[in-house]
């Protein structure tokens, strides 16, 4: 199939897709044990060469995408996706029939831009991200299916790695990075690395805000605080030219609030790359003409 440009496939829509899970996590003592930076150097090997991630310079993922909605309503629908990206610069793109449904996320190198549901109306999803830009300025959302992966650029990269052990992810064990960003506005990131092959399988964000102070009893013992999650999930690695990628993506975004909790996913399959191809930087501004 001869591949869209990134405008044309924002208005992809009605596809089908296969659905990934992921199961609960437990500890686990088994694993050698390796700090933060020999666990990044070993990843960085699962990608590809040194020379391949060298001239990794554009990435464009293409394939379907469908959302399902489980707290705060319900509902699902199938449509296209799109996953772009050259240098620091990446877009996100979930397209369906409606466009109340759509995800439109685009980051230049400088400003972070968003499609909306409707005019000054955005998506839960889209005003967590907005908020908490970090997560495109560090490359860190799309995880190694964007080329502004910071691991991928050591000089640049800005957040600091601690290590926090091991963990089972289902059938498979992971070293647990924590990752804090320069200003992390109470934001909690964990990643998660294959203890086998390296591979980058998971991404946590969380963020919690405590409820208001109350001065009646009553009402102070049944304030809740609030917490918002997304978790990213990748799997089905292969190889795309000269680098590996996983060709499997989801991602789950969880409001837990007394009012209005939310728990929504994405579950993207990707059937189509297009790697080191020069893209136009206006692609990567959703206001541009």
């Amino acid at each position: 199939m001869k591949l869209m440009t990134l405008h044309k496939l924002i208005l992809f829509s009605g596809l089908l897709l296969a659905v990934v899970s992921s199961g609960p996590t437990c500890l686990s003592q088994e694993t050698k044990k390796l700090t933060a930076d020999e666990v990044i150097t070993s990843h960085l090997e699962s990608i590809g060469t040194a020379e391949a991630r060298s001239a990794f310079k554009s990435l464009v993922a293409q394939g379907v995408v469908e959302v399902t909605i489980r707290v705060g309503g319900s509902g699902s629908g199938k449509g296209g996706a799109v996953m772009a990206s050259q240098g620091p610069m990446s877009l996100m793109g979930f397209i369906f029939g409606q466009e109340a449904s759509n995800e439109k996320i685009a980051f230049n190198g400088q400003k972070l831009t968003l499609g909306e549901l409707r005019p000054g109306l955005r998506s839960p999803f889209s005003d967590f991200v907005l908020k908490n830009d970090i997560l495109f300025r560090e490359g860190l959302l799309g995880g190694t299916l964007s080329t502004a992966w910071p691991f991928l650029d050591a000089n640049g990269r800005k957040g600091k790695l601690r290590s926090l052990g091991t963990k089972n992810l289902k059938d498979r064990k992971a070293y647990v990075l924590g990752y804090e960003p320069r200003n992390s506005n109470n934001l909690d990131i964990k990643l998660y690395f294959d203890t086998e092959t390296f591979q980058h399988l998971r991404t946590e964000y969380q963020q919690e805000f405590v409820a208001p102070t109350v001065t009646n009893p009553d009402k102070a013992a049944r304030q809740k605080g609030t917490r918002f999650k997304i978790t990213e999930d990748f799997s089905d690695f292969r190889r795309e030219g000269s680098v590996v990628v996983p060709h499997t993506y989801k991602i789950q975004f969880t409001i837990e609030a007394e009012s209005h909790p939310l728990m929504q996913d994405w579950v993207v399959t990707l059937s189509q790359f297009v790697i080191n191809k020069t893209l136009d930087p206006k692609q990567f501004d959703l206001t541009a003409p």
